[in-house]
């Protein structure tokens, strides 16, 4: 068991590592795709592809970036009344959110899978791609970040766990 907990942990960083790379990614590329189509239209010889491509990647490192703000706890909130509460009160009502969280996420990831579905035949103007490639961020986003409640679900349910005395309900 403690093999599979291993192989899982590094997969686990694998998936995280390159999430956050092709974010860093697409963030660069956009932001190169979008100045050079500027430059480009000052010369009078547009890249209309340019506009579609940093369209399809912007829905992606949306995405990306929501899940790596919600991996880091960086996602506004607005906590000044729980925070008055007790202790046990407090984590209560995180541990709502949280399922409230992953059953808001699971909900827009069907409806993403559907949406892909649905532009199947639609194709983007320039590259002609299927939009899907599009839409498909929408539902990998929300399964991306519905992981990270998950893991944020559990190691609340562990701290809870070891506050209290008892033993940890998720190893």
């Amino acid at each position: 068991i403690a093999s599979e907990e291993i192989f899982m942990a590094s997969l686990n960083r694998i998936l995280l590592k390159t999430v956050d790379v092709l974010a860093s990614f697409f963030l660069a590329a956009i932001v190169m795709l979008v100045f050079l189509a500027a430059l480009s239209r000052w010369f009078n010889y547009p890249l209309i592809w340019s506009v579609d491509t940093a369209q399809l990647l912007f829905g992606w490192l949306c995405f990306f970036g929501a899940d790596a703000a919600m991996r880091h706890n960086s996602h506004i909130g607005m906590d000044i009344l729980v925070r008055l509460l007790p202790r046990k009160m407090q984590r209560g009502i995180r541990m709502f959110l949280l399922l409230c969280t992953m059953a808001f996420l699971g909900i827009i990831a069907v409806y993403g899978f559907m949406l892909c579905y649905h532009n199947y035949e639609r194709l983007f103007n320039t590259i002609q791609i299927s939009y899907s490639w599009a839409t498909l961020s929408v539902p990998v986003g929300c399964l991306l970040m519905l992981r990270t409640t998950v893991e944020q679900l559990l190691r609340e349910r562990a701290n809870e766990a070891g506050s209290e005395g008892g033993t940890n309900p998720c190893c």
